[in-house]
């Protein structure tokens, strides 16, 4: 298999050769809401772990959690129109984030208006971590399945297991009542706040070449 027989971004590659040639014009990408809304959730993400701008949780939480709600349903959208057009990667990967900022809208919401019930602080904690290591589980998986995809791919992945790491581990070693946050989280957040700039790198990409031009450099994989 070379690299353009590769079943990803399919308009990306082909849609201008085929629009220059007459043949055929170029088709909508599910990317084309997919990428936005991933980007954007991510860093409406990033913001909440910072607290930006907010002085309380609940205003921390005012406009960040809507923003990924919506954000989700708005990735299984794409989802489902990705399916209906065969592209089983982006279908796959459209679905998996969604349902990661759904379910994590949730638990939130869930903690702060005691859905589970009255959980002290290392209860709610335990959850958040198991939370965090059943997605790091799954996407590490699927970060191995990135060798046949351009390395965008593979190294958008990368940044998305290392967040989850090191938010398991501040959420694991944070010590109940204790003041500020643990040392590793810092390190987690800067990643997260690269996951936008790689979503909306590749939605540009896919803008770009919907309208005619060219597709942006995602790198050749590492396996054909």
């Amino acid at each position: 298999m070379t690299a353009t027989e590769i079943p990803v971004l399919p308009d990306l590659n082909h849609s201008t050769e085929r629009a220059s040639a007459g043949k055929q014009p170029a088709t909508a990408d599910p990317g084309l809401l997919g990428y936005p809304a991933f980007a954007t959730a991510a860093f409406a993400l990033a913001l909440f772990l910072t607290g930006f701008n907010q002085v309380t949780i609940p205003s921390t939480l005012a406009a960040p959690l809507p923003i990924m709600s919506l954000c989700g349903v708005l990735l299984i959208g794409a989802t489902v129109w990705a399916a209906r057009r065969g592209d089983g990667w982006q279908a796959t990967m459209f679905g998996l984030f969604g349902a990661f900022w759904l379910s994590f809208s949730m638990l939130v919401f869930g903690l702060v208006n005691s859905w589970f019930g009255q959980l002290p602080e290392p209860a709610q904690r335990g959850a958040q971590a198991n939370f965090i290591l059943v997605w790091l589980g799954l996407m590490t998986v699927v970060t191995l399945t990135t060798l046949r995809l351009p390395k965008i791919f593979g190294l958008l992945f990368l940044v998305i297991d290392f967040s989850l790491l090191t938010l398991f581990i501040a959420v694991s070693v944070a010590r109940p009542g204790a003041a500020g946050d643990p040392w590793i989280l810092p390190f987690g957040i800067i990643a997260i706040f690269s996951m936008p700039l790689i979503g909306m790198y590749l939605f540009a990409s896919t803008l770009n070449t919907f309208l005619g031009g060219r597709q942006f450099p995602v790198g050749k994989p590492f396996k054909s």
